[in-house]
């Protein structure tokens, strides 16, 4: 018998095996199986799985020879394997030089054949074989050879897991460490911190604790115990209501718990929850306690991902990970075992080219593998890779890839090969990386953040003497981190126990503070120091004062705000309900301050407002509440002040508002005061009932003349009617949203020239909640007084192009007329719509629409009036001044206002036929609508000898119930002309 040689790599093979620390370690079920397995296919009674160290070689796993679990080197077959690559196989023993005399041959266990495989590890170092032994001579089939092969391909994966397992579980214990002392520091700097009083529910949290479910402090509002219960799911609840208890009952010395809590996104975040009690209430039961929260959903998922990692290890462990492949060089043919296809995502029968197999692994890992398989075929020799592979309908996976070439006849006939699955082997191997990175990346961020933060920490040892001081902490106290070392906290850190949180410098300089002390503690409990956190809140509190007068006073005018008043007004009618006191509002409201506005600009017209702010506030007591409620509206609260005495009050307001005058460069300007005056006692049920019988006083005081008070009282007519227009405006706005509007149209008829195209007015339907029409009359006055004319007429416009947009042949229409109200005119905002709406139906859309403006709108907007009539008319848009001659100087604005039709107004209509002046008067308006060249239209025609009467004097068309009755557009738009029906008839 002769001893196997050393291996060449000897020395490195040994220190590769120790590596592992897997000798003398107890048996691992799945070796166990993996040895079985290779005992069943290739029917041999004995199976090992033997590593070769300096002096035995010993059973990691033993299949046919219990109680033995080594041999001397020198009688192992295996040290003969492990010098070469290929499979050892000796068909009978007793005829091999090498072993005819080897006592495991002529004495037990009397091995007649063996086969073994080598045991190669990623660092290319063969530790081992796994073997198969038989007491008959005999010989493996070639599928039983493949299998021991791949088999002792999937015992090496099997042993690298192992050791990467170990390696992790090492570096998360030291990361749980560092991360216990790392949030215990981080703690103190006032993240995600908390307050409980367990006796009456009331918290407190910082914004931090906030953020962390993605919200502010302002956002949440008042918090109870409620507020964050509401956030945890019942099942975490539950636990930390537990957990709770055992603190309370003094089982244990503080509250820890990790929960979930809902993000205001939807998704689940994790915290670390710690507290205890701080105080208690005299018979022992605990009052206030202090926690803080920490976000620990990173570390939650890394835990997840990592159990998903383990279970995908221990998974391709198991036999069914390893798969076989074969590609017949010669005829093209290619071989993959089941396992093989289900690693590449293909069904059991694929049957791939060399090519179509190259193409699933990553598109940079393909030149690397065709690569290797050039080599092989060139050379003769093989590959064993780690390459990323893609699937087939799945995500990517790494595979480690073992190949050779096989020649024949000196030349390459076959590739052979096994591909395993070690994507979770990768994983952990990253994880690994990652948890490295991540506690560096930890440590960096910790000591800049302690350096840059804006608060000052103090850290102690477990005596109470300081350890460090961060540069904020070193500016406040005085003293460096150097010379704080070693003293105790209380000299660096001096209270003042009289001044609520003042610290004393080491210069006897005073800084207001907020402190927090939290302590410092290992894995194991064991405290280990304590972290002091201040802050100088000094300016933080001159600020919150400030601010605070920011939320509740108007900027301009610095009296109190609109949202300031409502609430001052619900508490003031609060006390009224309670105890039967009697107050008043008065509701101030400009006169004639548009004008300033207007003339002067905005500017101006702020110094105006704060001029009369100023005057106001002369005219009340100091105890009353002037407010600013928006634009040129004021109100004013008069506390335990009876109507009759706030009248006189109201009444000095507009005597002094009608003695003052507002001065800017030569111009002096008069403003006066229309106001409405409520009672505030028991008969009004809400603050907004006082406020809207307060608004409608003030707009019957305008109605009646301005520069007056106007009391209102419970019978009152005028704010009955107000009232109902406020109703109406609720409708309107509901009617706006819900597209409850429709079209109706009256033709206008040609009286000279005869027109055989459809003239209509647009005119305005709104379709109640019952399903009845509204004429305009019932809801316009209040679409006026609310402003919402603007909104009702894009409505308009907009339905009107879309109704002669839907026609075939727009040919049949001559002009379609559509009013637009006084608000619109002077809505800048409503011209740029408009424009932009007419310059996309086309230049021939626009030359059948016909804008109505009345005369009175123009005259009160005539700069804006003037500018929109020019834009409309260069889009081919006529233009029609309505109500003609209502106005005093009718035919002056002709000059300044270029139209296409006048309307003339109605009540010159009527009595034309009766009344020589109305007669005179529309021949003098046709006289001018003929030297400007312009069109006329009679309104209101409806008695024969009216229509008679305008075709004498040359009005163009006429319009009124008696040549049509309103209907729907759509009707008016199909049907004939006057002069087709004439024609037809």
């Amino acid at each position: 018998m002769a001893a196997a040689p050393l291996p060449p790599d000897e020395p490195a093979r040994l220190a590769a095996l120790l590596r592992l620390g897997v000798l003398d370690s107890p048996p691992e079920p799945q070796f166990e199986a993996l040895v079985t397995a290779a005992a069943l296919v290739c029917e041999a009674p004995i199976a090992l799985i033997s590593l070769v160290d300096a002096e035995r070689q010993w059973f990691l796993a033993n299949v046919g020879l219990p109680g033995t679990t080594q041999t001397p080197r020198e009688h192992a077959f295996c040290a003969h394997t492990i010098l070469g690559d290929d499979l050892l196989e000796i068909p009978d023993a007793t005829r091999d030089g090498r072993f005819d005399s080897n006592p495991l041959v002529v004495g037990r266990p009397d091995i007649r054949f063996y086969a073994g495989a080598p045991i190669c590890v990623s660092a290319g170092k063969k530790i081992g074989t796994l073997c198969v032994i038989d007491r008959q001579p005999r010989q493996l089939t070639p599928q039983q050879r493949q299998v021991l092969e791949q088999l002792a391909v999937a015992v090496a994966h099997a042993i690298e897991s192992r050791l990467a397992e170990r390696s992790l579980a090492e570096a998360e214990a030291a990361l749980r460490e560092k991360r216990a002392r790392l949030a215990a520091i981080l703690e103190g700097t006032g993240a995600g911190t908390w307050e409980w009083n367990v006796q009456t529910g009331e918290t407190r949290f910082n914004e931090r604790w906030a953020a962390i479910v993605g919200t502010t402090l302002a956002e949440l509002g008042p918090t109870t115990i409620e507020t964050w219960a509401e956030l945890v799911p019942p099942e975490d609840l539950a636990v930390s209501s537990e957990l709770l208890e055992r603190h309370f009952d003094g089982q244990t010395p503080s509250y820890e718990c990790e929960a979930r809590m809902r993000h205001r996104d939807g998704h689940l975040v994790w915290v670390s929850d710690r507290g205890r009690v701080l105080t208690r209430t005299p018979d022992g039961r605990p009052e206030w306690m202090f926690g803080t929260h920490l976000d620990i959903t990173h570390r939650k998922e890394q835990e997840q991902a990592l159990v998903k990692s383990e279970e995908l290890s221990a998974r391709t462990g198991e036999l069914a990970q390893v798969g076989g492949w074969e590609f017949d060089l010669v005829h093209g043919h290619a071989t993959w075992s089941a396992q093989t296809c289900r690693i590449h995502g293909v069904p059991t029968d694929c049957r791939p080219t060399l090519e179509e197999a190259v193409a699933f692994y990553a598109p940079e890992a393909r030149p690397v593998i065709e690569r290797a398989i050039r080599q092989a075929i060139a050379e003769g020799g093989g590959w064993d890779l780690e390459l990323p592979l893609e699937p087939r309908g799945g995500d990517r996976i790494w595979v480690r890839t073992v190949g050779s070439a096989e020649v024949s006849g000196g030349r390459p006939v076959r590739l052979v090969g096994a591909i395993q699955d070690i994507t979770a082997r990768v994983e952990q191997r990253l994880a690994l990386e990652r948890l490295s990175a991540e506690l560096s990346e930890q440590h960096s961020l910790l000591w800049v953040t302690l350096q840059s933060i804006g608060d000052a920490v103090i850290t102690t040892d477990p005596h109470g003497d300081v350890s460090w001081l961060n540069p904020v902490a070193e500016r406040l106290t005085g003293f460096t981190s150097d010379e704080a070392q070693g003293r105790p906290l209380s000299l660096v850190l001096p209270l003042r126990k009289d001044g609520g949180g003042v610290l004393v410098d080491r210069d006897g300089a005073d800084h207001a503070v907020e402190v927090s002390t939290s302590p410092i503690r290992s894995d194991q409990g064991e405290a280990l120091g304590a972290v002091v956190v201040f802050r100088d809140v000094t300016d933080q509190r001159r600020l919150n004062t400030e601010m605070q007068h920011r939320a509740t006073h108007d900027p301009l005018t610095g009296i109190v705000n609109r949202a300031e008043f409502e609430t001052r007004l619900r508490r003031t009618l609060e006390r009224a309900q309670a105890e039967g006191s009697e107050h008043s509002l008065l509701y101030i409201d400009l006169d004639q301050f548009k004008l300033v506005n207007d003339s002067a600009g905005h500017f101006v017209g702020d110094r105006l407002l704060i001029a009369v702010s100023r005057l106001l506030g002369e005219c009340v007591r100091a105890s009353d509440t002037l407010a600013r409620l928006g634009g040129d509206e004021f109100g004013v609260i008069l506390e335990q002040c009876r109507a009759d005495q706030a009248a006189v009050v109201a009444q000095k307001v507009c005597d002094r508002m009608n003695d003052f005058r507002f001065a800017h460069e030569e111009r002096r300007f008069r403003i006066g005061a229309s106001i409405g005056l409520v009672p505030i006692d028991r008969r009004w049920s809400t603050a907004a009932d006082v406020l809207q019988a307060a608004d409608a006083a003030c707009y019957a005081a305008k109605e009646a003349g301005r520069n007056r008070v106007y009391a209102w009282f419970d019978t009152d007519s005028a704010v009955r009617e107000r009232k109902g227009e406020m109703e109406w405006a609720t409708r309107l706005e509901q009617a706006l949203d819900d597209d409850r509007f429709v079209l109706f149209a009256q033709r206008i008829e040609a009286l000279r020239d005869a027109v055989p195209r459809v003239h209509a007015e647009v005119l305005l339907r709104m379709v109640d909640v019952d399903g009845s029409l509204k004429a305009p009359g019932a809801f316009l006055p209040a679409a006026e007084r609310f402003h919402l004319s603007s909104r009702i007429d894009r409505w308009v416009l907009r339905h009107a192009i879309a109704e002669l947009s839907a026609l075939v042949d727009l040919t049949r229409v001559d002009t379609l007329c559509v009013n637009l109200s006084g608000q619109s005119v002077g809505d800048r905002a409503f011209h740029q719509h408009a424009i932009e709406l007419l310059a996309r139906s086309g230049p021939e859309l626009c030359r059948r629409l016909c804008i109505e403006i009345t005369e009175t709108a123009a005259v009160t907007n005539m700069v804006d009036a003037a500018r929109f009539i020019r834009e409309v008319r260069l889009l081919g848009v006529r233009v029609a001044l309505d109500d003609f001659g209502a106005g005093a100087s009718s035919f002056g604005y002709l000059k300044t206002l270029t139209v296409d039709v006048l309307k003339i107004d109605g009540q010159f209509i009527r009595g034309l036929v009766t009344d020589p002046l109305d007669d005179a008067t529309v021949r003098c308006f046709v006289d001018v609508a003929r030297v400007l060249g312009l069109r006329t239209v009679a309104e209101f025609v409806d008695h024969p000898d009216v229509l008679r009467r305008l075709g004498e004097v040359g009005v163009d068309y006429a319009q009124g119930y008696l040549l049509h009755r309103p209907e729907p557009i759509a009707l008016v738009l199909a049907s004939a002309s006057l002069q087709e029906r004439r024609n037809a008839g």
